[in-house]
């Protein structure tokens, strides 16, 4: 009877071992394949396409995330995702509202906005470790102390983190501009740990607020920042023109260098950089709709 109990419990303990290494197993391919599938996305062309998949792809990898808890990438990749759909489309339908002077749209896409954009930060605050994720509950000095220690590998999370805050500050810049100091310092750090990362985000950002900020400040107008990303990602991101535009050119109330700009973006040929076809085709997005707002943007002498 012992012998049996003995091995039926060495049976147990090999079918449990057989069952985690299948489950490492198939938790290994399906991150392949979704690595793939993102690499795709990056190509297509097609803005409604990639707007309408990206809702399932969260909840997917939501899913996937609760089902291989140790497998980090599951996570990194649903927090990105969550990111990307409520900066790249969800801010755009807030921007869009605003600038047609649809109040009532806006307020309730603003509502959406502010709560995808806290899942957004949890979610990168989880990828990091637990010294980050104190500092960040305690927030202000105590998270700007805290990007000294950054690290490279750390950037992908923070920078998330960065750029939820400067979408909050756009959203409401009189409520949260006590946010201002820790997101300026948090892309600051950014781009010195990593300059240029993942097409100059940190650079485009920081001369965006410059800009944002320049008149109420009276401070620069983010044209160095712009030179900067822009010397660091090269022609491929139309994104540095597009903000330039925005920020520096409205901040200068330069309506031919807003025109000449964004002119610039359309014109280009986005079939040279295959693989980031759907960040250039969001700027490309974002260049009509400024062009069309130009005289609300900057309004014309009288």
């Amino acid at each position: 009877m012992k012998h049996a109990v003995a091995l039926s419990l060495a049976m147990l303990a090999t079918l449990g071992g057989c069952a985690s290494f299948i489950d490492r197993k198939a938790a290994s391919s399906t991150y392949r394949i979704l690595e793939k599938s993102m690499e795709a996305a990056e190509r297509q062309s097609d803005l409604q396409l990639a707007r309408e998949a990206l809702p399932g792809g969260i909840m997917q990898l939501s899913a996937f995330s609760l089902a291989y808890p140790d497998h980090r990438g599951f996570r990194v990749m649903h927090a990105d995702a969550i990111c990307q759909y409520g900066v790249g489309f969800v801010f755009d339908d807030w921007e869009d509202a605003t600038l047609t002077n649809r109040r009532e749209a806006a307020d309730q896409i603003g509502d959406r906005l502010s709560g995808l954009l806290s899942s957004c930060v949890d979610a990168n605050v989880a990828l990091l470790p637990p010294a980050w994720r104190e500092a960040h509950a305690r927030g202000g000095d105590a998270f700007i102390a805290k990007l000294a220690t950054l690290t490279r590998a750390e950037v992908p999370a923070v920078l998330w983190i960065g750029m939820a805050g400067s979408v909050q500050i756009a959203l409401a810049p009189i409520a949260n501009i006590a946010r201002l100091p820790t997101v300026k310092a948090t892309l600051a750090r950014i781009a010195e740990v990593a300059p240029g990362y993942h097409n100059a985000d940190a650079e485009i950002l920081l001369g965006t607020l410059e800009a944002a900020m320049s008149a109420m400040f009276r401070g620069t107008d983010g044209a160095a920042r712009f030179d900067a990303a822009r010397k660091l990602a090269g022609e491929r991101a139309l994104a540095v023109d597009v903000m330039f535009a925005r920020g520096t050119a409205v901040a200068r109330k330069d309506r031919a260098l807003f025109t000449a700009t964004l002119e610039r973006v359309l014109a280009a040929d986005v079939t040279r950089w295959p693989e980031h076809r759907l960040a250039n085709e969001l700027a490309r997005t974002k260049a009509r709709r400024y062009l069309a707002a130009i005289d609300t943007l900057i309004p014309p002498p009288r």
